[in-house]
């Protein structure tokens, strides 16, 4: 096996990760719990959390080979460009399901396709009337990642060149810069998608990947003994879970900041890096699982398809069931001062558990369609 293909090796563990984290954001989009309960407070707390923990496996796992824009080309053919398209194909066939079950018109559809992209930071400064979209823009408003993601990419890869090799008196400056600098970005870029003013976050996440590659943190973590791996992932969640219910990264991600200034960059950031090797002891503990292990570290190949379309299949279970969608205004069901009940959860499982396996036939077929084409390519 030549080093480019050991290099390219899938580490399982990781795709454990990925699939969990799809899971728990797939929950966290889909099942009703009682507001401020214990188990939403820990789907909540781990499902945000997973998003930090994304951006730190893909700076672990991103290949840079040649240049830069070589670099920049193979992300934006495999990642950026197949994400963008398949937004698209989901606001057509959603704006088509609207107008035909939620009584949308034309003009609606295409304001929840503003939103969508735009982000409502830019619409309603646009118009007061297209402030924030509607069920349409609801079960795809995760259009934001790939646009987090392409920006944070942008700057993330010349600058991953220009640090590597380098030690850890050049890369702490750093990352205390890229921490500094979001002060005045909420200040000069007001009003913009939060989706762009906390891209300096995610970046110092994507950094902190490519630093624990140098580190050879997996292999450091695969050597840490079982029951030691199970006391540490104990403590880190507990941690994180504290932090959690003291100054959540949910508020860092609703609002300029959140309820406590800067310091929710600080708080996000020690949770990201609480929970991400807590997270990969338990992925290492299913991989012992045999058969759902495979299932969930598949997930988490297709993870970044699941999260595009699964709130969107959400939208049409609810309907076909006539539950609430918690993807559309029923966010928690206490502010419409309706009571959650056992069958309004139970509903709300389905609707994910239908959702979720709705999303493997459509990941199947793609993985079809991406062998062709590398077959028609070597051919």
């Amino acid at each position: 096996m030549g080093e480019s293909a050991v290099r390219r090796k899938r580490i399982p563990e990781l795709d454990y990760m990925k699939g969990l984290g799809i899971l728990s954001i797939s929950i966290y989009h889909l099942v009703f719990f009682v507001e401020n309960s214990i188990p939403d407070k820990m789907v909540c707390s781990i499902g945000w959390g997973f998003i930090g923990i994304f951006f730190v496996l893909s700076g672990y796992t991103c290949r840079q080979e040649g240049s830069v824009t070589e670099t920049y080309r193979r992300r934006l053919r495999l990642v950026i460009l197949p994400s963008i398209l398949l937004e698209i194909v989901l606001l057509i066939l959603g704006g088509v399901y609207c107008m035909f079950v939620h009584d949308y018109t034309l003009t609606d559809v295409l304001h929840d396709t503003a939103v969508t992209f735009l982000r409502p930071e830019i619409t309603t400064h646009i118009s007061e009337t297209w402030g924030e979209g509607g069920n349409l823009f609801n079960t795809l408003s995760p259009v934001w990642f790939i646009w987090t993601m392409a920006w944070t990419e942008l700057l993330f890869h010349p600058l991953r060149k220009w640090l590597v090799g380098k030690g850890e008196k050049v890369w702490i400056p750093v990352l205390l810069f890229l921490i500094a600098i979001q002060i005045p970005m909420y200040v000069f870029l007001d009003p913009a998608p939060w989706g762009l003013t906390i891209v300096p976050t995610f970046l110092i996440f994507m950094l902190m990947g490519a630093k624990l590659r140098e580190w050879k943190a997996v292999e450091r973590l695969q050597k840490v003994p079982a029951v030691h791996a199970v006391w540490i992932s104990v403590l880190l969640f507990a941690a994180h879970f504290g932090i959690w219910c003291l100054n959540g990264s949910e508020y860092y991600y609703v609002s300029v900041y959140g309820k406590n200034g800067a310091w929710d960059v600080l708080t996000v950031i020690l949770q990201v890096i609480l929970v991400t090797p807590a997270m990969y002891f338990t992925a290492r503990g299913l991989g012992h699982l045999g058969v759902l292990a495979k299932a969930v570290g598949w997930i988490g190949r297709h993870s970044l398809t699941i999260l595009l379309m699964h709130s969107a299949f959400g939208m049409v279970y609810c309907d076909l069931l006539g539950v609430y969608s918690r993807m559309g205004q029923y966010w928690y069901l206490e502010w419409f001062g309706i009571p959650v009940t056992f069958r309004i959860v139970a509903g709300s499982v389905l609707v994910w558990i239908l959702a979720i396996a709705t999303c493997v036939p459509i990941c199947f077929m793609l993985d079809v369609i991406n062998r062709r084409v590398v077959q028609k390519k070597t051919q």
